[in-house]
């Protein structure tokens, strides 16, 4: 297990597009960040020929260091890079021939995925603290710290479900990696596939007229839309968590029982 580990994490930081991706992400949130500032000075502008002053100090406004913090990875971009990273990262075995000379090493199919998913829940987990330091590094900058809707632990409870959310979507594109086994259908079902899967729900919820609920509110891109909020309500908390441990656990257990009868 030991030796597997080495390999997959020797892979992962000789693996240029692990540091391409994250470069990528950093580039959009600064991005971002920017053409908010313009937006916002625009803003300022126009008030001011109008008459109206508007600063970055008052209390109503809305870009600070822990806005961007807490959105730097509930957007779809994040999702985006995180599908294509993980693509090139897991099918590059199936297309360089890697994972069956590990299986000739003895090593079963089992303990070969749950690591290789393992470092790639590690990567995620690198992923996402790079993007909410540097989210919040150029939210600070730009404008200002900024204060908090609630309490410090609310916010650490936020992040927390982020990254739990990250890991959700991780099992799901790894699941999506190893069902297609070939970089570019898998980047392609992993960018439009949670599109169409949203389209599909929330054409269900139109169809099902409920009121009371709503099939939208329990699947990943909904619930990470949510937690882009430093103060969450205790029953959102409660289903976000939910469904981000089901989903991480449901696709990565598919992922395996399909690894284990795929051809190498």
């Amino acid at each position: 297990m030991g030796q597997l580990f080495r390999f997959e994490f020797r892979k992962l930081f000789r693996q240029k597009s692990f540091y391409i991706c994250g470069c990528v992400l950093i580039g959009l949130i600064l991005l971002t960040a920017v053409t908010l500032n313009m937006i916002y000075s625009l803003s300022q502008g126009n008030m001011e020929a109008g008459g109206v002053t508007v600063s970055a100090s008052d209390d109503g406004f809305l870009y600070t260091g822990i806005y961007m913090l807490v959105g730097a990875v509930s957007s779809s971009n994040f999702t985006i890079v995180l599908a294509v990273f993980l693509s090139l990262f897991v099918c590059s075995d199936y297309t360089n021939g890697t994972l069956k000379n590990i299986i000739a090493r003895g090593y079963s199919r089992t303990r070969i995925y749950a690591v290789k998913y393992m470092v790639s829940l590690a990567a995620t987990t690198v992923y996402t603290i790079v993007c909410w330091l540097t989210g919040f590094l150029a939210g600070t900058a730009f404008w200002k710290v900024g204060s908090l809707s609630g309490t410090t632990g609310d916010l650490v409870i936020t992040l927390l479900l982020q990254l739990l959310g990250n890991f959700a979507y991780t099992s799901l594109f790894f699941l999506i990696a190893v069902l297609f086994k070939k970089t570019g259908g898998s980047i392609a079902v992993g960018i439009i596939g949670p599109l169409v899967l949203s389209m599909i729900i929330s054409l269900a919820d139109t169809l099902t007229h409920k009121k009371s609920f709503d099939f939208a509110d329990y699947w990943l891109d909904n619930c990470m839309v949510e937690t882009a909020t430093d103060l969450m309500a205790s029953n959102m908390i409660t289903r976000c968590l939910i469904c981000f441990l089901i989903y991480a656990v449901l696709f990565y257990v598919i992922s395996i029982f399909v690894g284990r009868r795929n051809e190498v």
